[in-house]
């Protein structure tokens, strides 16, 4: 049975992850990361996708499938939604690493957003103080099916 109306919503409120302080530094070492300074957790200029927050909009539109959660679900369900916050590394020089999903979605979703966010390509990097630097961002993706 297939749905009547299927629809992926991408939400940007809180794509941008905070912390307490502007000066807010967490080492983090891992074998993923491309460099190994630290990674901040709020910077002065977060770290950007080419062309803003709606190319960043449309790539996740154009990227996501919005029929991933189907396998995971009965064929009986007329409703679903849920969302999948996906936590990730905008390293130095502008890659992406360290991608994950942060809460308890299905695997289907947790692996579609994982996928998106890992072959989004390279970002402009953040800065701190006038350097490039790692930095955290977070992004939720919502499903729902109708």
């Amino acid at each position: 049975m297939k749905p009547a109306f299927l629809s992926l919503m991408i939400l940007l409120l809180s794509t941008i992850a905070k912390a307490q302080n502007s000066d807010s530094l967490l080492i983090v070492y891992s074998g993923a990361s491309k460099d190994t300074i630290g990674v901040f957790q709020k910077v002065e200029v977060e770290a950007q996708y080419p062309g803003g927050l709606t190319a960043w909009r449309n790539y996740l539109v154009q990227n996501l499938n919005a029929n991933a959660p189907l396998k995971d679900l009965p064929k009986k369900v007329k409703h679903f939604e849920q969302t999948a916050i996906v936590q990730f590394i905008v390293c130095t020089d502008g890659s992406v690493c360290d991608v994950q999903v942060i809460n308890d979605v299905l695997p289907s979703i947790k692996k579609e957003a994982e996928k998106a966010i890992k072959k989004s390509g390279a970002w402009m990097p953040a800065e701190q103080s006038g350097r490039k630097v790692k930095a955290y961002r977070k992004q939720p993706i919502t499903f729902i099916i109708d």
